[in-house]
């Protein structure tokens, strides 16, 4: 077989290994890898009143796995806001707020016999000055089956370039600007997404370095939010693009997390891509989530 042969398959280069993670010695909670790229399933741990250790091994944790999932954890709208200040300060939502939570802690909810139509891996908020980090979810309503969230790590991703790729993307940046979709209603006033729409556009680099582990990462998003490159407006530039983006797609870098009722997911919103699976119709699907406030360290920077 030719070498050009040996490298492609079918069309997908053959991709340097991801490696398995080595495993940490933790003393307060219990971690384990889910796959090698991306996430660690936690137990051993009470989210209602985590101590300080195991916040601190929590917070470590999520700067390395960029996912953590923890399973069984039956708390109240406000101990899961009391949770979620373990990472950062939670703004108060812009998504429903049932009754008798507290603000910072909204709702995701599919109605019956609503279509899930954001069915596309993405980051939320990359078309912010400060994309926001870390988001959460807790799972309370879900379909009898369906229903998955996938999430997709940007460092192996980043890892798993030749290095002629990583050279030529050196010193790259994308514009990001936001664009309607299926929640924006839920958000946003008319007037508020219309303006949103019309703002300038928003340049980070392609390649950004993780502050919390050290890592190069794709900072890549579904092309509705990340338009385009800005040193190659060029059909070559786009095509490129295109290409990062289904890069960081591939089944080694993700997980596919299958809910079960009381299951809570902590994540690096600004280090991952996640997929919500449309496949749960006509069934209802009701997650609370929370949104850790950005700040300017989280900024990506190379």
């Amino acid at each position: 077989m030719s070498h050009t042969g040996a490298q492609m398959h079918r069309g997908y280069e053959v991709l340097r290994p991801v490696g398995i993670p080595p495993i940490r010695l933790l003393s307060f909670i219990d971690a384990r890898p889910i796959v090698p790229a991306v996430g660690s399933e936690v137990s051993g741990v009470d989210l209602r009143e985590p101590s300080p250790e195991a916040q601190g091994e929590l917070r470590d944790l999520l700067a390395e796995r960029k996912v953590l999932v923890f399973r069984d954890q039956d708390l109240t709208p406000h101990q899961y806001a009391d949770f979620l200040r373990i990472f950062g300060s939670p703004v108060k939502e812009d998504m429903v707020v049932d009754p008798h939570h507290p603000p910072e802690v909204g709702a995701i909810h599919t109605q019956p016999n609503e279509q899930q139509q954001i069915n596309f891996w993405h980051m939320d908020h990359s078309f912010r000055e400060l994309p926001t980090r870390v988001l959460s979810l807790y799972a309370k309503v879900l379909p009898p089956v369906g229903g998955d969230t996938l999430f997709a790590g940007l460092s192996a991703a980043y890892d798993a370039l030749s290095d002629e790729m990583k050279a030529q993307i050196d010193g790259l940046h994308c514009y990001h600007r936001v664009t309607r979709t299926q929640n924006t209603r839920r958000r946003y006033t008319e007037e508020e997404a219309e303006a949103m729409e019309h703002a300038p556009p928003v340049i980070h680099p392609l390649a950004p370095r993780d502050p919390g582990n050290g890592r190069r990462y794709l900072f890549v998003n579904v092309p509705i939010y990340c338009r385009s490159i800005v040193e190659m407006q060029t059909p070559e530039g786009d095509a490129l693009l295109r290409k990062l983006y289904r890069h960081v797609q591939r089944p080694e870098f993700h997980l596919r997390l299958n809910w079960r009722v009381n299951t809570v997911v902590v994540w690096e919103n600004s280090h991952t891509l996640h997929y919500p699976v449309s496949d749960y119709f006509p069934h209802a699907r009701k997650l609370w989530r929370g949104v850790i406030e950005a700040t300017e360290g989280d900024r990506p920077r190379v």
